[in-house]
């Protein structure tokens, strides 16, 4: 490197003790600048590899393979059962044997003829037919509703009006075949003693146009309703 514009030229030099003092500074200089290049063209500081450091593993033993367990075998089908049927020996033909009394003897087939018309059969006619049996009469129930019979009407108990009793009370009336009452019986309430005596006796007096099947008159049961009411 040139040093011709670090060293002051000889007429600008300066005498006695500042010479020195200046060229003491150029030395210092100089040797800064020879250091700073011998750095520059000094080497690059060695790389060290990287160290491997190995390690030693126990092997495992292999695991144990079970083998797995063999499958039941099928069982044999049984073999069917051969039935040894015992063998009979055939019988001798019978020479010249007469039929048999309980043999018997089919029909003689007719031959079918074709060009003659299937026969058919003949319809009856409504009055070959049987009349049907005539079945049970109906029956007429009886009445209490006719005018001539004037069945009077149960009385009202005067103790049940004044606590104010009422009700309906039914009665099973066994009607003769004269219309005339055989039996009464209570078939249900009217809720008070009273009133249900005051329509038995009532009942027992009445008369009724018998039940009938056809003409003739017959017994019958009949259910008699009897109402108390204070608005009547």
């Amino acid at each position: 490197m040139a040093l011709s514009g670090i060293v002051p030229q000889a007429s600008l030099l300066p005498a006695g003790r500042d010479w020195l003092w200046l060229a003491g500074i150029v030395a210092v200089h100089a040797a800064l600048l020879a250091g700073a290049v011998v750095g520059l063209g000094s080497a690059e500081p060695p790389v060290t590899p990287p160290a491997v450091i190995g390690m030693l593993v126990t092997a495992q033993p292999p695991a144990e393979v079970v083998p797995p367990k063999p499958l039941p075998a099928a069982p044999e089908p049984s073999k069917p059962r051969v039935v040894q049927r015992p063998k009979y020996a055939p019988l001798p033909p019978v020479p010249n044997a007469p039929p048999s009394e309980r043999a018997m003897t089919a029909p003689p087939v007719e031959s079918a003829q074709p060009d003659q018309p299937e026969a058919v059969p003949a319809i009856p006619s409504v009055a070959a037919l049987p009349a049907p049996a005539p079945g049970p009469m109906p029956v007429i129930p009886p009445r209490t509703d006719a005018a001539h019979l004037n069945n009077p009407a149960p009385e009202y108990p005067a103790v049940s009006r004044r606590f104010g009793e009422q009700g309906r009370a039914l009665f099973d009336v066994y009607i003769l075949p004269d219309g005339s009452v055989g039996e009464v019986k209570l078939k249900r309430s009217s809720g008070y003693a009273r009133l249900d005596e005051a329509a038995f006796g009532a009942v027992r007096r009445w008369r009724y146009v018998p039940a009938r099947r056809g003409n003739e008159a017959i017994p019958y049961w009949y259910v008699q309703p009897i109402t108390f009411s204070l608005d009547s």
